[in-house]
């Protein structure tokens, strides 16, 4: 299943920690109805760590990794025109 987050202006989300089913093979898919953002993962679930989410697009995860623990991720958010950033989550259940 494809879980939407939508980015604000601001770089901050409207789902700060999304639930996501690595047995579902579920993927995030980010939407920036405004600037372009870069998302970033010091610990990544997913195959990449860096998603660049074009302004007016969105961008997906991809399916979570076989071989991701089951725990939560934090990821950046940055604003690439502002230098703004948050910090959001990702939980990975069975």
């Amino acid at each position: 299943m494809k879980l939407p987050v939508h980015i604000r202006r601001n770089g901050e989300v409207d789902n700060e920690l999304v639930n996501v089913s690595k047995s579902e093979g579920d993927e995030l898919v980010w939407y920036s109805t405004g600037d372009e953002f870069t998302i970033e993962f010091p610990i990544t679930p997913f195959n990449d760590y860096r998603f660049v989410i074009p302004a007016g697009g969105s961008k997906g995860s991809g399916p979570v990794r076989t071989d991701a623990p089951e725990t939560k991720y934090f990821y950046n958010v940055t604003n690439t025109a502002l230098a703004m950033s948050a910090d959001p989550g990702v939980d990975i259940k069975h």
